[in-house]
């Protein structure tokens, strides 16, 4: 009995480790979007400065 609720507990602290891993990657996937997104607006804002200064 004791062998089958110790396995019961790693295999829930199994899951919690791949819950944890999953949330981490789904952090860092937005965040990496979120910059993408940063990035390209303020590159499109210098190619404006640019294309202003020019006329």
């Amino acid at each position: 009995m004791a062998k089958k609720e110790r396995a019961g507990t790693a295999h829930a602290a199994e899951r919690e480790h791949e819950r944890a891993k999953n949330t981490a990657a789904e952090a860092r996937a937005k965040s990496a979007a979120r910059d993408a997104q940063t990035l390209s607006a303020k590159t499109r804002g210098m190619y404006q400065k640019a294309q202003a200064k020019r006329g």
